[in-house]
C-alpha cells in the first residue's frame, strides 16, 4: 500500500480528512471510520453538503442536488442530455443519478484511488464539486434555494 493510500486506511482515515480540511479552514459536520461530511455556506446562499465515503482502496466523493424526482420517468430528457453533455467538459466530477430512499437524485461524484490524494487533490475534488452542483442550482432554481 502507498503512502498515501495509508493515510485513508483504518482508523486513519478520520485524521487524515480532519487534517486535510484544517488545511483549508473547513469545519466537519460529520465523521466516522467510512464517512465524512461537510457542510458548505456558499456564496449563492444556498448550502452544499458534501459526501466522502471509504470503499476498499477507493474514496468517493458525493454533492447530491436539489434536482430530485419520485420517479426515473419524471426525470425530464432535456436535463438529462444537459448534464451528460456536462460530464464531457469537466475534468473533475460527473452528473449521475442516484435513487436514494424512493426519490432519484442528481448528484455531482468523484471517484479516486486513495493512492492518489494528497492534501492539495482533495481540496480541488471538493471545491469542484461543490460549485457544480451550486451552479446549475443557480441556473435551475436562482438564487438562496437550498439550506
Amino acid at each position: 500500500m502507498s503512502g498515501l493510500a495509508q493515510l485513508f486506511a483504518g482508523v486513519n482515515f478520520q485524521s487524515t480528512i480532519q487534517r486535510y480540511c484544517g488545511l483549508q479552514g473547513w469545519s466537519i459536520a460529520d465523521l466516522n471510520p467510512n464517512t465524512a461530511v461537510l457542510r458548505f455556506g456558499m456564496e449563492s446562499g444556498r448550502t452544499q453538503i458534501l459526501y466522502v465515503l471509504k470503499f476498499d482502496a477507493t474514496l468517493e466523493f458525493s454533492v447530491q442536488s436539489d434536482l430530485r424526482f419520485d420517479s426515473v420517468d419524471a426525470v425530464p430528457g432535456y436535463l438529462s442530455t444537459l448534464l451528460l453533455k456536462r460530464n464531457c467538459e469537466k475534468k473533475i466530477g460527473f452528473w449521475c443519478l442516484e435513487e436514494i430512499g424512493s426519490k432519484h437524485i442528481f448528484s455531482h461524484m468523484h471517484n479516486a484511488e486513495m493512492s492518489l490524494i494528497d492534501g492539495d487533490y482533495f481540496a480541488k475534488v471538493v471545491r469542484a464539486l461543490i460549485r457544480e452542483v451550486d451552479e446549475l442550482e443557480e441556473v435551475i432554481f436562482g438564487i438562496g434555494r437550498r439550506h
